[in-house]
């Protein structure tokens, strides 16, 4: 049984909802598309979310502050001091820390960054589209490969 939401909460989900309202469009966003960046399974979950039928709690207040590119702090003011404390703590440990990762060259890193940023069903797309077009280039280097052949045998 879901608690009852207090009145922090449903002002929370009024200003989410006021973001979104002003933000999706510049965005592009759906909540379908939301949902998928967020990793939430249903854009219903989305919907709950906006319409004061789910507490917004710290995990979902800062997945949205990402996605809509505001403070959390915008979503849920009353959460300023913890997340002013958290703000302050050391910061993480870099993912890229490993050897291998001080020999990519920027684009690299940029690309890798990208791509992590993608939810899952895009980066598989992506990752065809970029097999597809290596192979083409391939076959075009193997067809220019044989034509300069001939034509070096051919003038012999």
């Amino acid at each position: 049984m879901k608690r009852k939401l207090s009145e922090e909460d449903l002002q929370a989900a009024e200003r989410l909802r006021e973001i979104w309202n002003y933000k999706r469009g510049m965005l592009g966003l759906t909540q379908e598309k939301a949902a998928d960046i967020m990793g939430y399974n249903t854009q219903g979950a989305v919907s709950h979310y906006l319409n004061g039928v789910t507490p917004l709690n710290t995990d979902a207040v800062i997945k949205f502050a990402s996605l809509l590119m505001v403070s959390p702090e915008e979503i849920r003011p009353e959460l300023s001091e913890l997340f002013s404390y958290v703000r302050k703590g050391p910061p993480p440990p870099s993912e890229h820390e490993e050897p291998g990762w001080n020999h990519l060259t920027s684009q690299h890193k940029e690309l890798i960054r990208l791509f992590n940023k993608l939810p899952e069903s895009e980066k598989v797309k992506l990752l065809q589209q970029l097999e597809v077009t290596t192979e083409n280039y391939d076959k075009l280097l193997e067809e220019l490969l044989v034509l300069r052949r001939k034509s070096s045998n051919s003038a012999q």
